[in-house]
């Protein structure tokens, strides 16, 4: 994967809180306690895949222009990164990048605010297909604030793990701040989208969209996923 605005903010998740007051509250919501303890529990247990194959979507807008479709094989930290299009274009024969150690940006036990780390307030709860989110914003226990942080977290009640994170930044001459949204995938809790608008020093503001789609769980990858396409021969004249 490239490094976008998105990936420079992956590690941390300001957009603005769902409304909580636009959508009907839960007749008897859970107390904001016993949701943080159920967090703090979920976020201990939650489980990464040992081997995933996905696709996502980058477009961005402002300094830089990209629209791209790549399809990804992990296994650890072993990745297999594909370019599959470009500017709408696909490749013919897609652009393979293999990395030997990747670190998940955007894992969710990577990303969600530790209560250790952050003081939580509750924000309002509301239903969502046939669920309830609990929204909190979040403020660093540090003295000294961080360059980035989360700054809001969205806790679905089917697992007690954020659907939403909120975050902002300032790192490398840009402020940013967008939100990370994930969903249940199969057993796992996965990425779904990444939103992010940065302005930069001299005041360009740039907009960033990824979006995950088509996971899919295998029970193993061959090793040769992970090795390197040899270019292909050329004829001599």
């Amino acid at each position: 994967m490239r490094r976008t605005v998105a990936a420079m903010a992956a590690a941390v998740a300001a957009a603005a809180f769902p409304c909580a007051a636009a959508a009907q509250a839960p007749a008897a919501p859970e107390p904001s306690a016993a949701v943080l303890a159920k967090y703090a529990a979920a976020l201990q247990a939650v489980e990464a895949p040992k081997f995933v194959r996905f696709e996502y979507s980058v477009e961005q807008v402002g300094q830089r222009n990209i629209v791209q479709t790549h399809r990804v094989y992990r296994s650890g930290t072993r990745e297999r990164d594909e370019i599959l299009s470009v500017d709408g274009q696909s490749l013919p024969n897609p652009s393979v990048r293999i990395v030997s150690h990747r670190v998940d940006r955007y894992g969710i036990a990577a990303v969600a605010p530790q209560v250790k780390d952050y003081v939580f307030t509750f924000a309002g709860a509301r239903r969502t297909a046939g669920h309830v989110e609990y929204s909190f914003s979040t403020a660093p226990r540090a003295a000294e604030a961080p360059a980035f942080g989360v700054t809001g977290v969205v806790i679905d009640d089917r697992r007690y793990l954020p659907s939403g994170v909120l975050f902002s930044m300032a790192a490398h001459g840009l402020k940013a701040g967008g939100r990370l949204t994930y969903a249940p995938q199969d057993r796992y809790w996965m990425i779904a989208e990444a939103t992010v608008t940065a302005r930069s020093a001299a005041g360009t503001v740039s907009r960033e969209r990824i979006a995950w789609s088509r996971y899919a769980f295998p029970s193993a990858l061959p090793d040769a996923t992970f090795v390197a396409p040899r270019p292909l021969p050329t004829s001599t004249p």
